[in-house]
Parts: structure tokens; C-alpha cells; sequence
């Protein structure tokens, strides 16, 4: 027998649904339904064509959804829907890439998905976080970004970190997107958010902070890297194979100067620190930076004599500086900006030129900068900084030639010299009076040929004449 107890109850309960449907504005569903675009705030230098081929869209689509009728009518600071972009919303920001940073620590800091990211920044390797370059992020509006807060060490457990750090193991695990306390690993960088007023209570030792003098690399040019810690360590390094030398003062602070040769290869290179402390610590850094040509020209030498092109000359000059450029005096005697070494500053000819002498009879770089005796007829050469000479003699190339040690691998050279004022062992301050302008060597008038070598490789010697280091 049929129920129709049950019939009627179904019947009903279907109405009540049909109704309740029917009553509820249709708006709702739209809104739920409703695409949220990201935004994208213009930048100094943005073109409406630019940014639209950086999001991969057409410029109609970006004026379309914007209701831009003029693609030349947009300000620094205005905000632009970005369309194309599914499942990614908020504010999408543009942060230029520090050393040490990775896919994994940048979607911890803004707490963002790490697919977005590589969507956003066209992807294709987790290597591509390359230093200097400038990266999407997309964060919510509003929401600031977290702080590196601890860095495990070895021998330290993800509880550990959590009881240094007064907060809950699941929310450190939480805030950076791991699946468990076992995911953490010693020498990852944990984020978190401080307490103001607990901040010197927070458990740390290990890198505070890793600075360059410059970014890009370029050709010919110094690197210098400076390294903070709050523990004493020791670090070493390399940056396209060749080793770095890092020393300190202080064993907080850690400087290392490298000479990018001025015939380098250039593109994308891998840079590598290790920083090993007293205390049993270990990190590790390792990416990618890119390294730009210099943009050095050519010129022609003339009347310079044919004896001064050979071969064997030029390579027994080298092999007797080689070893002596590549010594690293642990002591850094110099203090602030080198000083020139002329009176009167005019320059005949800039480094990294490329050179061609006698018309095609041998081709070279200029290793340093030359200047003449302009107006002023003086002769005199200057220490640029203090430190200890350790070569005052004729060299084939350089004929008349002073080497000077500013200890750290920082050397600085006078050549073609008329005579000494010193000898090999003397200490010299800047402004010293080290000899007179000369036209010894391969030289082709009175001139003096200033250089800068950091072990062994000379690098320009304008920019430690503008800028201090360290």
C-alpha cells in the first residue's frame, strides 16, 4: 500500500525549497559568482603597453576592463585591474629579489601560494629567483608582510624554534606553509610576526644580513659583499668557480672584495656562501645574479715601440706579479675613499678600453687609467691610500713601477714612472709623495698609468677614486 503520509511530506518540503529559491535576489548569486581580479599599482616608468605585455594580455583587454579610453592617460600610483590571471587576487606588488631569497621564503614572508608566484613570474625553475631582478607578488591589500624571526641551526628542532619565538608550534608551521615540524630543515629562515617590545627576546644566531655595493655585476667592476652575523664564524664562497676570501674586523662584520674582470663572460652566474659558526651553526646561500657587460669602447695606440708587444716580455712580467698580486694581507690598512694620485685629475684614457696597438700588431684591454700632464706641468704621483710597498722597480710593460698593499687583496699600481721617492717595505699614508710622471715601459708619451688590482685582476679604478669602501 502506498504511503501517502510520506508523499505529502516530500511534496511539502520541495515547495518550501522551490519558494525560498524564488525569494532570494539574484544579485546574491552573482556576487558569489562574480571573477575577483588582482590589481597592479603603476609604477615610475610603466607604460599601459608594458605592463600588458608583462601580464601577458592585450593592451585592448587592459584598457577594456579598465575603462580607458587614453592608453597614455595613467599615473604613478593609479591601480589597474589585471584580467588573465585565475585564481590570483589581492594587490600584486614589484620587489626586487635580495640575495638568499627563494620561491619558498618569499611565499612564507607575504603569505602567498608559491604556484602564484611562479604563474605571475613566468617560471619554469625555482633557480629563477635571480638576484637583482624584479618580482610580482601577489599580497592582501592591507596585509603586512612577516618578518624573518629565527634561523634553525644544527642540532635545533622545529619545538625548539617555537619556544624561542613564543609562539605555538602549529602557528609557526602555519605561517610557513609546512606540513609538519618535520618539514623544517637547519639553515631555513623562519617568518613569523614580532612583538616590538619582545624583539630582544627572540632566539637567533646567524646571518642578520647580506649587502652588495652594487647591483647588477658588471664587467671590470669590484664586488664587494658585507656580511652580518651575531656570532663569531667563518665564511667562505665562490661566484662562478672562483673562490672568495671574506674577512673581518670585528667577527660580526665580514667584507669581501672580488675583481670582476673586464673580459668576463657575461649572463647568469651561480654565487655560493657558507658561513660556518663557533658555536656549531651552519647556512648556506646559494643563487643565481646576473653579471652585465661594461660597456667599455676601443681605441687605437700608436707609435708605441714594437719591442714593448712581445710576447714573452709581457709573460714575464706577469708571472713575477702574479704571485704578489695574490697575496692577501688579513690587515686592511686603508681607511675611506682613495684619493687620485695626480694633482691635476684630466684623464687620456679610461679603463677597460678595448686596444689595439701599432694598427693590428697586438690587441689588449686597458687595465687601468691614464693620466697626462695637462696645464699645470706637474709631475708629481701621490699614494691614493695608506699601505706598504712592495714592489718599487722597472718592469717591461709598465717600465718604472710602484705596487702598493692596502692589505684585504687590495692593491694599487703607478706605472711608467720617471723615479721613486720610496722603496720596497716603506709604509705610506695618502698624499704621499711616491715618485715623478715618466714615459718608461710600453708607453707612447709622459703619462702615469693608475691602477687598481684586487687579487691579481685589475678592476676600474675611477670607481674606488668616487666611491668608499667598505
Amino acid at each position: 500500500m502506498k504511503n501517502t503520509n510520506n508523499t505529502f511530506t516530500i511534496r511539502i518540503i520541495y515547495l518550501i525549497l522551490l519558494i525560498g529559491f524564488t525569494l532570494i535576489p539574484s544579485n546574491v548569486f552573482a556576487a558569489n559568482t562574480a571573477q575577483e581580479y588582482p590589481e597592479y599599482i603603476i609604477q615610475q616608468g610603466d607604460t599601459l603597453d608594458l605592463i600588458a605585455r608583462r601580464f601577458g594580455i592585450s593592451l585592448d583587454e587592459l584598457q577594456s576592463i579598465n575603462g580607458l579610453t587614453d592608453p597614455n592617460s595613467i599615473n604613478i600610483g593609479q591601480r589597474l585591474i589585471i584580467p588573465g590571471l585565475e585564481g590570483i587576487s589581492g594587490l600584486l606588488i614589484s620587489e626586487t629579489i635580495q640575495y638568499g631569497t627563494s620561491l619558498k621564503t618569499l611565499s612564507r614572508q607575504y603569505q602567498t601560494n608559491l604556484d602564484n608566484l611562479i604563474v605571475l613570474n613566468h617560471l619554469t625553475s625555482p633557480s629563477e629567483t635571480i638576484t637583482g631582478v624584479d618580482f610580482l607578488i601577489p599580497i592582501r591589500d592591507g596585509v603586512e608582510p612577516l618578518l624573518p624571526i629565527l634561523t634553525l641551526n644544527k642540532g635545533n628542532t622545529a619545538i625548539e624554534a617555537a619556544i624561542f619565538t613564543d609562539i605555538s608550534p602549529w602557528q609557526l608551521m602555519n605561517l610557513n606553509q609546512t606540513s609538519g615540524t618535520w618539514d623544517i630543515i637547519p639553515g631555513e629562515t623562519l617568518y613569523g610576526i614580532y612583538q616590538e617590545e619582545d624583539e630582544n627576546d627572540h632566539f637567533q644566531t646567524g646571518v642578520t644580513e647580506i649587502s652588495f655595493n652594487a647591483l647588477p655585476f658588471v664587467q671590470g667592476e669590484t664586488m664587494e659583499i658585507h656580511i652580518e652575523t651575531d656570532a663569531i664564524a667563518e665564511i667562505s664562497g665562490s661566484f662562478a668557480g672562483d673562490p672568495l676570501v671574506f674577512l673581518s674586523e670585528n667577527n660580526t662584520d665580514y667584507y669581501m672584495f672580488y675583481g670582476i674582470h673586464a673580459q668576463a663572460d657575461t649572463g647568469v652566474f651561480p654565487l655560493q656562501i657558507n658561513v660556518n659558526f663557533s658555536n656549531g651553526g651552519e647556512q648556506a646561500f646559494n643563487q643565481l645574479i646576473f653579471l652585465e657587460p661594461g660597456g667599455y669602447g676601443a681605441e687605437y695606440v700608436t707609435n708605441v715601440p714594437d719591442e714593448y708587444l712581445d710576447a714573452d716580455g709581457i709573460a714575464g712580467e706577469d708571472e713575477f706579479l702574479e704571485p704578489i698580486l695574490n697575496r692577501v694581507t688579513t690587515q686592511r690598512f686603508w681607511d675611506g675613499q682613495f684619493q687620485y694620485p695626480v694633482d691635476e685629475p684630466c684623464i687620456g684614457s679610461s679603463f677597460g678600453l678595448r686596444r689595439d696597438y701599432n694598427s693590428g700588431n697586438y690587441f689588449y684591454y686597458h687595465t687601468g687609467m691614464d693620466f697626462p700632464i695637462c696645464t699645470a706641468q706637474n709631475w708629481n704621483v701621490y699614494a691614493t691610500a695608506a699601505g706598504q710597498v712592495v714592489v718599487a722597480e722597472e718592469l717591461f710593460v709598465k717600465g718604472n713601477a710602484l705596487v702598493i698593499d692596502h692589505g684585504w687583496g687590495v692593491y694599487s699600481i703607478y706605472a711608467h714612472l720617471s723615479e721613486f721617492n720610496v722603496k720596497v717595505g716603506d709604509f705610506v699614508q695618502p698624499g704621499d709623495l711616491i715618485g715623478l710622471i715618466g714615459n718608461t715601459g710600453r708607453s707612447a708619451g709622459p703619462h702615469l698609468h693608475f691602477e687598481i688590482d684586487i687579487l691579481g685582476t685589475p678592476v676600474n679604478p675611477e670607481t674606488w677614486l668616487q666611491q668608499e669602501f667598505p
